[in-house]
């Protein structure tokens, strides 16, 4: 029973066929990356990730380098060596990594990043420099280098790398630092009741981002190796916190053959820093169901093979 935790995932061929005729075969496995976002940032939220790769099916996860537990975090990595580690690339939150006089346009007057509100409408208006976003990224890629790790993937706080500003500032910087592996820029959702469903919104918008998205993963993202989307949970279940549990059961049941990545948010309650966190019911819920025997069971059932950004 889930409860709540608190801290104070024979062909027929034709014998010469043309090269436009040529398809990849169809996966037959179904293969799962679960992928923690935000270590580093709060020590309940490390400690929560560490515990839910150790005793329950969380196989990767994704640091924060600027962040008040960052260096609380790589401490703590040290004894959990089979935990896959990327960065989790942040124009968002707290202070950047440069000095804020070299990024002016991702900074408020306070020297601080821009609120997840304005820097989506900077990064989506073009009005942020992708010149300094990407001396941003590399700088907190070395970061995390200088603790002693080295990313095996990378994505983004709030998914800001497939804006239009970051895109391609976010490649040209996984390549300067020789990192292959990414998030996907697409996502599905299962089973697929109505189009572009794993976005939200009217039809005209879920098309436009569902576009948007297919777009970039094939063209700016295309040398990536990244899943073959991220999973998205059904729409019946969006809003409704309670049945969290149940919209996972939901997804990894009719999740199709193909590798996918989901990602999750657990933690535990810190004093000091949940009182402003936006997703503190949810990563308490998360901590809590991720460690659940009832996830794992159901990953068995099902055939999934739980892997890590490595293994792609």
């Amino acid at each position: 029973m889930l409860t709540m935790q608190t801290h104070t995932n024979p062909l027929d061929l034709p014998a010469r066929p043309e090269a436009s005729r040529i398809r990849r075969p169809r996966p037959t496995q179904k293969r799962l990356i679960v992928n923690a976002d935000d270590l580093g940032l709060s020590h309940g939220i490390t400690d929560a990730i560490l515990q839910c790769h150790a005793k329950g099916i969380v196989t990767s996860a994704s640091f924060m380098v600027n962040q008040p537990a960052s260096e609380y975090a790589a401490e703590r990595l040290r004894k959990y060596a089979s935990l896959d580690v990327g960065i989790h690339l942040n124009l968002c939150q707290g202070k950047p990594v440069l000095p804020p006089e070299e990024v002016p346009s991702l900074v408020g007057p306070n020297g601080h990043f821009l609120r997840p509100s304005e820097m989506g409408r900077r990064l989506a208006q073009w009005r942020a420099s992708p010149k300094e976003i990407e001396a941003e990224f590399r700088a907190q890629i070395d970061r995390m280098r200088s603790f002693g790790l080295q990313p095996s993937h990378a994505d983004s706080h709030h998914r800001f790398h497939i804006y239009p500003a970051a895109a391609v500032a976010f490649r040209r910087a996984l390549e300067s630092r020789g990192i292959e592996r990414a998030r996907s820029a697409r996502k599905s959702t299962w089973p697929r009741t109505r189009l572009a469903g794993a976005h939200s919104g009217n039809l005209m918008r879920r098309m436009a981002v569902h576009s948007y998205n297919y777009v970039l993963q094939s063209t700016v993202f295309r040398d990536l190796k990244t899943p073959d989307a991220g999973a998205a949970l059904s729409p019946r279940f969006r809003g409704r916190l309670h049945a969290l549990p149940e919209a996972w059961m939901f997804a990894l049941a009719h999740m199709p053959a193909g590798t996918y990545e989901i990602w999750c948010h657990p933690g535990f309650a810190e004093n000091g820093f949940s009182e402003g966190d936006p997703l503190r019911e949810q990563r308490c819920v998360e901590a809590a169901m991720l460690v659940d025997p009832l996830l794992s069971d159901i990953v068995l059932e099902r055939g999934i093979q739980l892997i890590s950004f490595r293994s792609l």
